[in-house]
């Protein structure tokens, strides 16, 4: 390596260390904090995304098909709900008493049954290219457009990722990533960039501030266009030990019994973790919402709802292996609640608390898939990947509360109403973020693009 080949990685690592969970909340941290000074009073709205990641079944959620044939229906009824003639599956008692609360779109239509893809287009409301994502997710850009809520806070917050499969940043670069807390709430890592950080190590400044020196050695190197904005620097670095921050994720602040109903696991106490972020100022947190078990929980925090087989079984609890399952194929055992009803205790929780707190009406909730699951079950008792049908639940932040949007047929194959789109609902988060979604607010790309090219979705939004 020669000389200035040294010099230019050294100058490159110290960039990089300026912002590492710097841009991680919008801007480039330095350049998100000068901004904010400049820029005054921000808008209040909040979002809480919980994505639910693998794709739910619309049939085993929030439309079911109780008059379609066995092979569709499924096993399970449906149970009345406290709104009038709604619906839901009976193993959603909670949420069955809460629908007054929320929107369902039934008629939520998706265009791709990848993973990859169908995620990209869920979280960021454009269809991603074939060379890859590009358009960023809601988090990264409206975190971007609106910067933070509250001084000491991050803008956009990942529990554990900002959403997975995809490509969060997009066209905005690294520089405007989320801020992620991995693993278990209780005993968070907290991800910045490249550099990861326990618990102790987050919580001691003097650690951090090494670990950031020796990734860039940033008093070492000359850079005019860095040094000039050492100000705001200092104040990054302060942003990353945040008091506020540091409180925001202390879960022991809050009643057992509270956090008995989140759910004393992973997954609940990540809503719950998310529900204190928004009340400490952070903008957007995106939760990957998915019991880790089966057959697909290779991993130890990160779940799916990928049921391609023993749905039934593997949607309430992963604790005892389903007799039929071949004995070659590994089955992860999870002691916890399965997806479905880890879903509806932290989703009914969340609602009561947001409200309990006065943040429902500032706060949009909402909980979707990447796409639905097919209309008949599989011979392995599971549903397969479905983009044409599936459903989406909203709440808060101006939502309209106990209505249905759309209809699927009677078999739930396709919307029998117009169709919502992944671009529609990206169109309506961002009108209800108090962000115009057709409004063009970022000059850098090649031609003026507005955030979204969807429509707001009809009837949803008070």
């Amino acid at each position: 390596m020669t000389c200035s080949e040294g010099k230019m990685a050294h100058q490159f690592s110290r960039r990089n260390a300026l912002q590492i969970g710097a841009g991680m909340f919008g801007l480039n941290l330095p350049q998100l904090l000068e901004a904010e000074t400049a820029a005054g009073a921000r808008s209040e709205m909040s979002c809480i995304f919980l994505f639910l990641a693998g794709g739910p079944s619309h049939y085993e959620t929030f439309d079911p098909k109780p008059d379609a044939p066995a092979e569709i229906r499924g096993l399970w009824d449906p149970i009345s709900t406290n709104v009038p003639g709604v619906q839901i599956c009976e193993k959603m008692p909670l949420m069955s008493s809460r629908m007054d609360k929320v929107a369902v779109v039934r008629s939520w239509r998706g265009r791709s049954g990848s993973h990859s893809t169908g995620s990209q287009h869920v979280t960021s409301g454009m269809f991603p290219a074939a060379t890859g994502q590009y358009y960023p997710n809601f988090g990264c850009l409206l975190s971007t457009i609106l910067g933070p809520r509250a001084k000491g806070m991050p803008s956009f917050f990942g529990l554990p990722t900002a959403a997975r499969y995809t490509t969060p940043t997009g066209y905005l670069g690294a520089a405007h990533a989320s801020f992620n807390i991995e693993g278990d709430p209780v005993n968070p890592k907290v991800r910045v960039g490249e550099l990861q950080l326990e618990k102790v190590r987050f919580e001691n400044r003097q650690s951090m501030l090494a670990q950031l020196d020796n990734l860039g050695r940033l008093a070492e190197v000359e850079d005019d266009t860095i040094l000039s904005q050492d100000k705001f620097a200092t104040e990054a670095v302060d942003l990353l030990t945040s008091g506020r921050m540091q409180k925001a994720m202390n879960l022991d602040e809050e009643p057992l019994e509270l956090r008995e109903r989140y759910g004393m696991n992973i997954y609940g106490q990540r809503v719950l973790l998310g529900r204190r972020l928004i009340q400490a100022g952070a903008r957007f947190v995106t939760i990957n919402h998915a019991v880790q078990g089966g057959l697909f929980g290779d991993g130890t925090t990160n779940g799916t709802w990928d049921n391609h087989g023993w749905l039934f079984d593997s949607m309430m609890s992963f604790a005892n292996r389903p007799s039929a399952i071949p004995k070659d194929s590994k089955w992860h055992e999870y002691k916890g609640p399965g997806n479905l009803p880890q879903f509806d205790m932290s989703l009914s929780t969340l609602l009561d608390d947001l409200e309990m707190h006065g943040m429902l009406d500032t706060t949009l909730v909402v909980a979707m898939g990447e796409f639905g699951r097919t209309p008949k079950i599989n011979k392995t008792a599971g549903r397969d990947h479905y983009p044409s049908a599936g459903c989406a639940v909203l709440a808060g932040g101006g939502v309209k509360k106990g209505v249905v949007i759309g209809a699927t047929d009677s078999k739930g194959t396709e919307p029998s109403t117009r169709p919502w789109y992944p671009e529609d609902f990206a169109a309506t988060i961002y009108k209800a973020m108090g962000v115009d979604p057709h409004a063009t607010y970022l000059p850098r790309l090649a031609r003026p693009t507005p955030i979204s090219p969807g429509h707001i979705i009809d009837g949803l939004l008070s």
